[in-house]
C-alpha cells in the first residue's frame, strides 16, 4: 500500500468539508482513511493557515460527552 503524503490528506480532509459542511473530527478520520492524531495535526496547520474553523463543544446532547466539529472558514 502506498503511503499519502500531507498535502494528499489535507486536501481530502478540505473535500469531506466542502461537501459534508461541518463535520465532527471521527467522521473526517473514516472518511478520509486515518487516524485522530494524523486528523489533529492537519487540521492545525490549516487552522494555522485561516482555511477551517475548529469548534470545540463542551457536551453532546445524545452522549454528554464533549466533542469537536470543523468546518470551512468563510
Amino acid at each position: 500500500m502506498k503511503r499519502r503524503n500531507g498535502f494528499e490528506v489535507k486536501k481530502k480532509i478540505l473535500g469531506v468539508l466542502k461537501e459534508s459542511g461541518e463535520v465532527s473530527l471521527g467522521e473526517i478520520e473514516r472518511k478520509v482513511n486515518t487516524n485522530n492524531l494524523t486528523v489533529l495535526n492537519h487540521l492545525k496547520e490549516l487552522e494555522y493557515f485561516d482555511k477551517v474553523v475548529v469548534v470545540r463543544h463542551r457536551k453532546s446532547v445524545k452522549t454528554g460527552r464533549p466533542y469537536t466539529t470543523v468546518r470551512l472558514k468563510k
